[in-house]
């Protein structure tokens, strides 16, 4: 990655090697500790390469077990269901939107930017609950959600900023997100950071830190309200206006 500052934290970007993996080579942050593959990919060659190997999704091995993972991580993050609208922006396989169908939420919705993930999603579940869609696309329709779900969506993101300000503009006043990323300074990441399996550019290529997206949230008005303890190199996180 070639930048004078941080993408995340926006501070000078002094770049602390971590390995390399094919064509890439991952550099952490020296002040945030959050880290990046290199070469960045844009928005354009992502397209160009899901488009030349042309993925097709498949449920996990146990699809209800995420269902309920899925449940529980929304449950923590809200005690309110009845009124609020439900947005997943990464919708994948389906379990986040599934699980918020079963906790009364007066509406539910996905949106996923990736056609196998919505051809996968229309084929399995009704067709109206989900839509091909980027969150910056979403935002600019001018639809809003009270309840916003992401798993592994910034470590997908070409554009974190324009990603944020989308998600700002999306959430209601009292709204709240929940977010889960790679943690990209947890203490127990793996010492060999190019050979943890999650790391798989261009697949994903951006392991913030929560210093790191505390900056980047804090810039679009948004805060860290809670951040749950994990074993795994994860972050949880409900983020909410300031």
């Amino acid at each position: 990655m070639t930048t004078e500052k941080c993408l995340l934290c926006h501070k000078p970007f002094f770049p602390l090697p971590m390995g390399e993996r094919d064509a890439y080579s991952f550099q952490a942050c020296k002040e945030c500790g959050s880290v990046f593959a290199s070469p960045w990919p844009a928005a354009e060659e992502l397209d160009a390469f899901f488009g030349e190997i042309q993925p097709e999704i498949v449920h996990a091995p146990n699809p209800r077990d995420k269902v309920f993972e899925a449940r529980k991580n929304i449950s923590k993050s809200t005690g309110q269901y009845e009124g609020l609208r439900f947005l997943d922006v990464c919708a994948r396989q389906g379990y986040g939107v599934d699980a918020a169908q079963g906790l009364g939420f007066k509406t539910v919705h996905g949106i996923d930017l990736h056609p196998f993930c919505i051809k996968f999603l229309k084929d399995k579940y009704d067709p109206q609950l989900f839509t091909q869609s980027t969150v910056q696309d979403y935002a600019a329709s001018g639809e809003k959600a009270d309840f916003i779900y992401i798993t592994e969506g910034y470590c997908e993101q070409p554009d974190p900023e324009g990603y944020t300000a989308a998600l700002a503009k999306i959430l209601s006043p009292d709204g709240k997100i929940y977010i889960q990323e790679p943690d990209g300074n947890h203490l127990r990441l793996p010492t060999n950071f190019a050979a943890w399996a999650f790391a798989d550019p261009p697949i994903n290529f951006c392991y913030p830190s929560k210093k790191g997206m505390e900056a980047l949230l804090g810039r679009h008005g948004l805060k860290i309200s809670k951040a749950f303890f994990t074993w795994s190199p994860f972050m949880r996180l409900v983020v909410t206006h300031k």
